[in-house]
């Protein structure tokens, strides 16, 4: 609303949208609207996968939970790649050794909040990343209430820190208080901000970026050949297209078409 305020003054130029754009409540929005769509029944929360079976002579697969088993015309595994490995392990071992072979690394976040005029600085962008080169103990941090405005009440600030990642993994590994000190004296340091935070939250993703390596796009394609050898089966997630959330969700459009083609064609016989 404010781009476009602006733009009806003449202050701005372009597109009246921000180059970031997310959900007014966050994620979990994205998640509730696609389930509330769905058929009452149709989503199992917290059931976990502990195995397949594929059925040639039905051409059904088995799915078995720590809850119940139930039959599918088609499946698709939209777990971390070493999840999709375990359960794939007893049907297709290449295939399973190829996903097993997509390294993560692990991240943790630091959330603060300040007043206003505790920020010395004019944080008159969206953030910053830190060049490895200079050795600091935090990958980047997100200006979070100038990013996504709404985020941090009138007069106050929200900053969020990344820290850890492939190049810097014992990071995850300290405890809260000594993470928290950590990112504080790196804000200092870079943003001038001395005083106490009004809230701190730390938030751990253990394993949870994939790591694109030389010779990726190869072993995707060796794992969509294996893939074709499984009809009714299809993968979908972060590690192996794209590790964005659009990534993420064109992956799934097209693992659900692919998966609705071979459906079909298996109908049709």
């Amino acid at each position: 609303r404010e781009q476009r305020r602006r733009r009806a003054k003449g202050s701005s130029s372009g597109a009246g949208w921000s180059l970031f754009l997310t959900l007014a409540g966050g994620m979990q929005e994205l998640v509730e609207s696609i389930a509330s769509r769905l058929p009452v029944g149709a989503v199992r929360l917290r059931a976990k996968a502990l195995g397949l079976a594929w059925d040639s002579a039905k051409r059904t697969w088995t799915v078995a939970t720590n809850e119940e088993r139930f039959e599918a015309d088609g499946v698709i595994l939209a777990a971390p790649a070493d999840a999709a490995a375990e359960l794939l392990a007893p049907l297709a071992p290449k295939l399973s050794d190829e996903l097993n072979e997509i390294p993560y690394c692990s991240t943790a976040t630091v959330t603060l909040a300040y007043r206003e005029d505790e920020v010395p600085r004019n944080l008159n962008g969206f953030g910053f990343v830190a060049p490895t080169v200079e050795s600091r103990k935090i990958m980047a941090c997100t200006f979070s209430s100038v990013k996504y405005p709404g985020r941090a009440a009138q007069g106050f600030v929200l900053l969020r820190a990344f820290v850890g990642g492939a190049l810097q993994p014992l990071l995850c590994e300290q405890d809260d208080r000594a993470l928290e000190s950590s990112v504080r004296q790196e804000l200092k340091d870079l943003l001038g901000i001395g005083a106490e935070p009004i809230i701190c939250r730390i938030h751990r993703h253990p394993r949870s970026m994939p790591q694109y390596h030389v010779g990726h796009l190869e072993r995707v394609q060796r794992i969509e050949d294996h893939l074709k050898k499984l009809p009714g089966l299809a993968l979908a997630g972060n590690a192996y297209h794209g590790v964005g959330i659009a990534d993420c969700v064109h992956s799934g459009e097209k693992a659900s078409e692919n998966l609705l083609h071979a459906v079909e064609r298996v109908e049709a016989l």
